[in-house]
């Protein structure tokens, strides 16, 4: 498995694909995919180099907006062509983005080669936003180890602040004060409380109440479908 991580990764830098790793990769442990954002034109892109190469390659719609997964050589990107938050992707926001490559750390895991405060503030609001229970993420236990002892400086930095602004706009300073909350109990799983309070708070101030239930729906038909789940190849691709 490691071999092959190693590889997709060498294979995005090699063929100058734009990406960023929202989460580090730990080696030891069971990997059921690879959290990619890759920009629309750069994911269009690989896609060409990949028909090209003849890779054992195919795609499904995901269960979320602005996603796709790419599956190449049995390894599954999950890819994200904007910062989006909320289970189904319903918060998208388009502001500009720093990518990077990544670096082995430790001889364990694959980590983005950028600031602290930068992954923590996505990796962060992963865990508060998307997931229903904190707990329940794969990477939980890796981002407190990361983050116990820092967490409180990093919350007040620039780049986490900015974040914080564009996603809450004008309740910002209630969303600080709820993810400080959160980290001041060390991330226990009654947070869950506070993390669902988050989750309304992004929802109310972006004004997303009809498409957030929309999207709850919308995509749970097509699942149900069988739409989401079907293999398909790299010339079925339509990205708008």
């Amino acid at each position: 498995m490691r071999a092959k991580l190693e590889y997709i990764f060498s294979y995005l830098d090699n063929n100058a694909i734009q990406y960023f790793l929202l989460r580090p990769i730990d080696l030891n442990n069971h990997i059921e995919d690879i959290d990619l954002i890759i920009p629309k034109q750069d994911f269009m892109k690989l896609i060409k180099v990949l028909d090209k190469d003849s890779k054992k390659v195919h795609f499904k719609y995901s269960n979320a907006n602005e996603s796709i997964q790419l599956f190449v050589n049995d390894i599954l990107l999950d890819i994200k062509f904007n910062i989006c938050f909320l289970p189904r992707k319903s918060l998208i926001l388009n502001d500009s983005f720093p990518y990077c490559s990544v670096v082995i750390k430790e001889n364990r895991y694959i980590y983005p080669t950028i600031d602290e405060d930068i992954l923590f503030t996505f990796w962060a609001y992963h865990l508060l936003l998307d997931k229903v229970d904190p707990s329940l993420s794969s990477t939980y236990v890796m981002f407190k180890n990361c983050f116990g002892s820092t967490w409180e400086a990093l919350i007040k930095s620039n780049f986490f602040i900015k974040w914080t602004n564009l996603i809450f706009r004008a309740n910002s300073a209630q969303a600080l004060q709820l993810v400080a909350l959160f980290f001041s109990n060390k991330t226990n799983i009654v947070n869950k409380i506070n993390n669902k309070k988050l989750q309304k708070l992004a929802i109310k101030s972006n004004r997303l109440g009809f498409k957030f239930y929309f999207d709850k729906y919308y995509f749970k038909i097509l699942r149900l479908s069988g739409f989401i789940k079907r293999k398909r190849s790299l010339q079925e691709i339509n990205i708008k």
